[in-house]
């Protein structure tokens, strides 16, 4: 049409100004695009009631930079117009590169700079819709304009919900009507849009959900594959033990035969026991070669383990390094990590507390530095193939005290560091003295021998290790503390294998004595807090990392 005019629409909220000439919409919201000092913007933002900027977390745009103040600047509306506030910010804010006074109306698009920083805001006013607020030029029929006199007392939420509005009102002039029509074309637009997004987000869901069933299951699986092969393990190293204690046996059986048989020169026996040491010799061999499957499979069943726990959330922390030293310490005992009770770790905690608050630990562990004693015992328990983590044993039993007398019992006055009662050290090879049952020191009583008692000591763990215990370490500790209490014959009544008699089931089975239950737990305790000394507040070097320092 020829009269037909321009009508200019800036977006923003829905009042209407009528004048003879236009129709004006003033801004209903901000789109805040926050940009780096090289102009890459690297956030977006939409605010309806204004905001705030600065380095402070409280802020509706949070920068993090030196140049900005904590309270920087805010933006909001008076009187139906933009402005922008200085909040007494360091180095200023410029609006289109002038230097702001305290507050300045904004006119959009607007480009504010934040100081020295070189960050800025770039911030267009929009309308309800979402467009911009560059101008739209929408070609109108001058009978399109309402009449200035019909609509100028109507409030801003009268006119959102004339415009709004599913019905047709009376009076709307063809101008409303297109306005209305194509906020609803927006809205039909926005809405196939949404439900596309809905409809892709269920299908993520779905898809999440059945990666993490499947992962759930796997990891259910990689469980019981370590579990079950913790299991196979211990029995194989119960049959090795078993194996190892009969070679040893039949070998010093042979040693003394043979030394009889030369000393009356019989040759036809010689032969004989000579072939009967190269079958102990190719049996030790077997035994070694089995030795090194049984590491493989130690190997392999971390690996199953490292997925079983893949996906635990651990963070770094005191209390999670702890506990995987814990974890650490029950594995290498011959206990399954897999199946901790509840409460086990808080209980190992209480214990290593109570060394905290002792001076025995720290005192006792001098004793076993100054006699250099970690390489004999250590050179011991390797020689029997027992868990290190024994090394502690005699730290509860006497603090490394050779000479360390027990009281009087019904079976006797243990001695030495290892505290051996006087009819178990002599099935080991100890001589118990005159003064056997005396609460005296004997020089003539090889208890008090540290490197023969040790030797003794770790042979009667591995005769325990192999047969009462199944190879669970926690439970040869408690057998080694069974003294006047009916802990062997508690552990000797369990199953005889190494999925049903371990330290886990016997405290479940039984309440066990307290002497005994706190026996294993300070020896345990110990063995950790000897992981890393320093982190538990002593001052004595790792006993085990003698190991890792001396030469190959």
């Amino acid at each position: 049409m020829e009269d037909d005019k321009t009508v200019i629409m800036p977006k923003g909220d829905l009042q209407k100004e009528f004048d003879s000439d236009r129709t004006v919409l003033s801004p209903f919201g901000l789109y805040v695009s926050l940009a780096d000092a090289q102009g890459k913007t690297t956030k977006e933002f939409f605010f309806t009631h204004g905001f705030t900027a600065g380095r402070s977390q409280d802020n509706d745009i949070v920068i993090q930079n030196g140049e900005v103040s904590r309270r920087h600047l805010e933006v909001k509306q008076e009187n139906g117009e933009w402005w922008i506030f200085d909040r007494n910010s360091a180095n200023g804010i410029y609006v289109q590169d002038r230097l702001v006074e305290q507050k300045a109306k904004l006119n959009f698009p607007a480009s504010v700079l934040l100081g020295n920083s070189g960050i800025s805001l770039k911030i267009q006013a929009t309308t309800e819709c979402g467009q911009s607020a560059e101008e739209v030029y929408v070609t109108a029929s001058p009978i399109d304009v309402p009449d200035k006199n019909t609509h100028r007392n109507l409030s801003q939420e009268a006119i959102k919900a004339r415009l709004l509005d599913e019905g047709e009102a009376e009076d709307s002039g063809d101008y409303t009507r297109m306005v209305r029509q194509l906020i609803h074309e927006d809205r039909t637009i926005r809405g196939k849009k949404y439900n596309k997004v809905i409809r892709a987000l269920g299908v993520l869901f779905l898809l999440s959900v059945a990666l993490v069933t499947y992962q759930q299951l796997a990891l259910s699986k990689a469980r019981a594959l370590a579990i079950d092969m913790f299991y196979d393990m211990k029995t194989l190293e119960v049959s090795l033990s078993k194996a190892e204690l009969m070679i040893d046996e039949s070998a010093e059986v042979l040693d003394k035969t043979l030394k009889a048989v030369v000393k009356q020169k019989l040759n036809a026996e010689q032969e004989q026991i000579k072939a009967e040491q190269d079958k102990i010799a190719a049996e030790r061999i077997r035994v070694a070669q089995e030795r090194q499957k049984l590491n493989s499979m130690k190997a392999k069943y971390q690996q199953y383990v490292k997925e079983a726990t893949s996906f635990r959330i651990r963070f770094l922390s005191d209390a999670s390094y702890e506990e995987e030293l814990i974890i650490k310490v029950a594995r290498e005992l011959g206990e399954s990590e897999l199946e901790l009770p509840d409460g086990f770790v808080a209980e190992v905690r209480r214990y290593i507390k109570s060394w905290q608050e002792s001076s025995r630990m720290q005192q006792a562990m001098g004793r076993f530095e100054a006699n250099n004693y970690a390489a004999e015992v250590i050179s011991a328990l390797e020689k029997e193939g027992l868990p290190l983590y024994f090394i502690y044993l005699p730290l509860q039993e006497s603090n490394y005290d050779t000479q360390a007398i027990g009281p009087a019992t019904p079976y006797g006055v243990a001695k030495g560091a290892w505290q051996f009662l006087a009819s178990t050290a002599q099935q080991y090879g100890l001589s118990s003295g005159p003064l056997a049952d005396v609460r005296e020191y004997d020089a003539q009583d090889t208890r008090f021998d540290f490197t023969q008692a040790t030797r003794a000591a770790t042979k009667y763990l591995k005769y325990i290790y192999s047969t009462e215990a199944q190879a669970s370490g926690l439970l040869v500790i408690a057998s080694y503390n069974y003294g006047h209490n009916r802990v062997r014959e508690m552990i000797k009544k369990m199953p005889d294998n190494p999925r049903d008699k371990n330290f886990w089931k016997f405290i479940q089975r039984y309440e066990i004595p307290k002497e005994t239950y706190d026996y294993v737990f300070y020896i345990f305790s110990a063995a950790v807090i000897g992981e890393d000394p320093k982190h538990f507040g002593f001052k004595f070097s790792p006993p085990l990392l003698l190991l890792a320092t001396e030469p190959t």
